[in-house]
């Protein structure tokens, strides 16, 4: 756990957050976060699309200390994954992509949605400190900085909402669990700790 950290109480949204859907051909369909329960499940999650040939090696978008929140589903029906980190910590792209929106909304503060370079994902990132330094049409490489952990808009406490599409972000596309994701770019040493500590 990161120790710095401190959740305030958990709200409930009127309006559905979404934001992240990622190709990557590293990405195993292997656990799958149990909605609402914070746990490991065998349910095998969808396959994203594999990244186009010569594009960079994917990122974890975080870059600095962090630990899992709330999962995918529940009964809010939360489309993407919370990862606790403190506010002013790097948030990167984790693939080459497109910049589809950047722009402020009430629930899901500063965001961020890209368009995967290549593949039919996107990915979103939410709760920005200010608004992402990159544009709308902008074009970015895995680990190319976006922004900072913040907790604007509806947020309970510093943290990275993150999403993964299939398809267009709120564009006809379908939110997908982003935990296999996220689980092939963590560091060997912190997934096996995550993996160790779940199965207690």
């Amino acid at each position: 756990m990161v120790g710095s950290l401190k959740r305030r109480p958990s709200k409930v949204f009127a309006l559905p957050l979404a934001l992240l859907l990622l190709a990557l051909s590293a990405v195993s369909a292997s656990a799958a976060i149990s909605p609402g329960k914070g746990g490991v499940s065998a349910t095998p999650a969808p396959s994203p699309t594999p990244a186009a040939p010569g594009t960079e090696t994917p990122i974890y978008p975080i870059q600095g200390p962090y630990e899992y929140w709330d999962g995918f589903g529940g009964a809010r029906g939360h489309e993407g994954v919370d990862i606790g980190s403190p506010c002013g910590t790097p948030l990167v792209a984790a693939q080459a992509a497109r910049v589809r929106y950047r722009k402020y909304h009430g629930a899901a503060g500063n965001y961020v949605v890209l368009d995967l370079k290549a593949s039919t994902v996107d990915l979103a990132y939410m709760h920005l400190s200010e608004p992402s330094i990159a544009r709308t049409g902008q074009r970015v490489t895995a680990g190319q900085l976006l922004g900072y952990v913040g907790d604007t808009g509806n947020a309970s406490g510093c943290h990275l909402h993150f999403e993964v599409w299939d398809g267009t972000w709120y564009g006809g596309g379908t939110p997908v669990d982003p935990m296999p994701f996220l689980s092939s770019l963590e560091r060997p040493s912190k997934r096996a700790a995550r993996q160790s500590s779940s199965r207690r």
